[in-house]
């Protein structure tokens, strides 16, 4: 493996009464110096220590406003016709709990529920509770309260029922602090975000169905390394967002779940890190599908992303396991210098530049790119460890299937990447595994049957391409330096060669020969050039 070889390693620690998630990154430099970024992020669990019962339930009709000064439980029936809940304790750590028991509140003129103080507000569900504010409010005495559902203190759902919530005015769900759901059904339409946490949104489990008027779940703090995250276990997820899907200043963590969305912007976005170990995800973007402005890293799961102007994007992108299949209008993955640098032509691109912090490292799983642009670029570096790769790449001649502003190293598993030769790249000459760079002395069409076999007749590779091409790179754990492979084209051979050096260059290319790399010439006497 190449010394300047990446690992990125996410440690998730999840205990009962509080969860704290830590992120371990191994940094192997080009030198040998091994450094070590460790940061934690606690997930407050504030609620599970409360003992409700030292409290006093109260059950409350609803017919009119209501003011609630004292800690304790609320079961809460009725209906408020422009009115509200306020909450102001008495105590500034106070703690309330709302039982929502098939409760209409419409506030037309405020928050439909507001919480000013306190330590702790729950609001728990039963049966089916309809939410909704007008706008603008005009009846509150802060500027800062946007959301039809508003506290100030750390905010927990909880409970089987159903909430449907109307944000008219700005936001739908928002907490200052924590902000925590447990379970139950959400049908949210919110003006602008639809559920947004200042320090944390931490989703055990519930069913999600969002359509928001800017992001649909976001964290906002910039000024708490500890914060500004949001934090998935579990879940079904149905999220329209005119711009990011799930979003957060800090971390994005997402170990399981079902996920459906539907984004103007990026479908998931974080400032610093992402990272995924499980769940399935349909991505339909018209930014990036996941993009994260320093480490991305996806240990499992299934990754369907549809639609994307990137795919994945990140200064640093690990794929160590799981399913991932990308339609990109530009680049499919792309390991690039500074922040979000996508569609929007924003500042920090640097397209062309060289960066050794920018890597791409595939460690594991099945990985499916389908690209109008680069399928895999890196201002830095990209290496190949294991798993299967296919690249469907660009048919101009201005992109390449693989693009890699310092090298491309490939030390295990399975590659085939196809596209236009005009700025085509191998698989690169310090590989630990034979590779093979095939340019075609005719553009093939889309559809056509490639496969590589051995002198045995076994089949090495084998891909159906989805777009015209008229460059291979392949490499393969099965290759043997020194043996002879045959290229077959819709089942017809096309080229014999011998892999003579770790990489092999096949037919004309305007690009030089890789140092250290073989240039095979000599046409097949069995079948010196296709014919059609």
């Amino acid at each position: 493996m190449s010394k300047k070889n990446l690992w990125w390693i996410i440690t998730p620690i999840i205990l009962t009464a509080a969860v704290v998630a830590a992120v371990v990154l191994n940094f192997q430099s080009a030198n040998n110096n091994s450094t070590n970024i460790e940061g934690t992020i606690t997930t407050d669990n504030g609620d599970l220590k409360i003992n409700w019962e030292r409290f006093p339930t109260k059950d409350v009709n609803l017919s009119g406003s209501l003011t609630i000064t004292q800690s304790g439980t609320y079961h809460l029936t009725g209906e408020i016709d422009n009115g509200s809940i306020t909450i102001k304790t008495t105590d500034l750590d106070g703690v309330v709990k709302l039982i929502l028991d098939n409760v209409t509140i419409n506030n037309d003129n405020g928050p439909a529920i507001a919480c000013y103080n306190g330590e702790d507000l729950v609001i728990e569900l039963i049966g089916e509770n309809v939410i909704s504010d007008g706008g603008p409010y005009t009846t509150i005495d802060d500027d800062d309260v946007n959301g039809a559902i508003y506290s100030k203190a750390d905010l927990t759902f909880q409970g089987d029922g159903i909430l449907n919530l109307a944000a008219n005015y700005q936001d739908a769900i928002v907490s200052k602090d924590d902000l925590k759901f447990n379970s139950g059904t959400y049908n949210i339409v919110a003006s602008d975000d639809g559920i947004r946490g200042k320090d944390s949104v931490y989703i055990v489990g519930g069913d999600f169905t969002i359509e928001s008027g800017a992001d649909a779940i976001k964290s906002t703090n910039e000024t708490d390394l500890d914060k500004g995250f949001v934090m998935i276990e579990n879940g079904k997820f149905n999220l329209a967002s005119t711009a990011k899907g799930i979003k957060a200043i800090n971390s994005v963590l997402i170990y399981g779940g079902n996920f459906i969305i539907n984004s103007g912007d990026d479908a998931i976005h974080s400032n610093n890190y992402v990272g995924i170990t499980n769940g399935e995800l349909a991505i339909n973007s018209n930014d990036d599908g996941i993009h994260a402005d320093k480490q991305l890293i996806i240990e499992g799961g299934t990754i369907d992303i549809s639609k994307s102007y990137e795919g994945l994007e990140a200064q640093a992108v690990t794929i160590n396991g799981g399913e991932v299949s990308i339609v990109a209008s530009d680049d499919g993955i792309n390991a690039g210098g500074g922040a979000d640098s996508s569609s929007g032509n924003r500042p920090g691109a640097g397209a062309f530049d060289t960066n050794t912090d920018c890597v791409i490292i595939i460690g594991g799983g099945n990985l499916y790119i389908n690209s109008s642009g680069d399928g895999i670029d890196s201002n830095g570096y990209v290496y190949f460890n294991n798993g299967t790769v296919v690249v469907d790449g660009p048919t101009n001649n201005g992109n390449g299937a693989l693009d890699a502003g310092i090298s491309i190293s490939m030390n295990g598993g399975s590659v085939i990447a196809v596209g236009s030769s005009g700025m085509a790249e191998s698989l690169g000459s310090e590989s630990n595994i034979a590779n093979v760079s095939i340019f075609l002395s005719d553009t093939q069409p889309a559809g056509t049957e490639i496969s590589i076999e051995d002198a045995s007749g076994n089949t090495i590779i084998s891909h159906s391409a989805t777009k015209s091409f008229s460059h291979i790179a392949v490499g393969s754990e099965n290759f043997v330096l020194g043996e002879s492979y045959t290229l077959y084209l819709d089942g017809v051979k096309y080229q014999y060669f011998t892999l003579s050096g770790i990489t092999t260059v096949i037919g004309n290319s305007s690009t030089m020969t890789p140092p250290g790399g073989s240039q095979d010439m000599m046409m097949s006497p069995d079948n010196p050039r296709r014919m059609r």
